[in-house]
C-alpha cells in the first residue's frame, strides 16, 4: 500500500523558500546530469555557464568568471579545475601577473559546443513549457537578487528582530 508523504517544505511556504528553490535546482541538475550521461557527454550541468563565458571571452580569468556569475571565487576554481581535468579548458599564466590563470577552450570543447548549444536551446523551450510560458518568475528572481545584494537575508532578519 502506497502512503502519500506530506511535503513539509511546501507546507512551510515562504519560510522554506530557499530550501524549495534548492530542491528545484537539485532536481533539474540531477536530471540534466543523467541526460548528459545517457548522451555520453562528460560534462556537469553547471559547466555550460563557464563554457559560454570562455567561448565569448577567451583568456578570461577565474576572478572575472566568478564576478560575472555571482559565484564564490573558490567555487569557480574547483569547477574550472574539473573542466581542465576533463579536457574542456586549458589555462595559461598571465604574463603580467603570474598568479592569475587565463582560461581558453580546448578543441574538445569547441567540437562539442554546437551539440551543447542545441541541448541548451531545447532546455530553454522546456523551461518555458514548465512555466506555461509565464516568465514573470524571472522578474521576481531579479528583484529578490537585487534586494539580497543590497542587504543580506540574515541582516534583514536581525534588523527586523531588533525593532520588535
Amino acid at each position: 500500500m502506497f502512503i502519500m508523504q506530506e511535503d513539509i517544505v511546501k507546507q512551510m511556504g515562504y519560510v522554506a523558500l530557499a530550501t524549495r528553490l534548492k530542491r528545484i535546482s537539485d532536481k533539474m541538475s540531477h536530471s540534466t546530469r543523467l541526460m548528459y550521461k545517457e548522451l555520453a557527454i562528460d560534462i556537469e550541468p553547471n559547466w555550460y555557464l563557464v563554457l559560454i563565458l570562455v567561448r565569448d571571452r577567451p583568456g578570461i580569468s577565474v576572478t572575472k568568471i566568478a564576478a560575472a556569475l555571482g559565484f564564490r571565487h573558490q567555487s569557480v576554481v574547483i569547477m574550472t579545475n574539473k573542466m581542465i581535468q576533463a579536457g574542456y579548458l586549458h589555462a595559461k599564466r598571465d604574463k603580467r601577473d603570474k598568479r592569475k590563470s587565463l582560461l581558453y577552450l580546448t578543441g574538445k570543447a569547441i567540437d562539442i559546443l554546437p551539440g551543447l548549444h542545441k541541448i541548451w536551446e531545447v532546455g530553454e523551450q522546456v523551461i518555458l513549457e514548465l512555466l506555461n510560458q509565464d516568465i514573470t518568475i524571472i522578474g521576481i528572481l531579479d528583484v529578490l537578487e537585487q534586494k539580497l545584494d543590497k542587504t543580506s537575508f540574515g541582516k534583514r532578519i536581525m534588523d527586523t528582530i531588533s525593532t520588535i
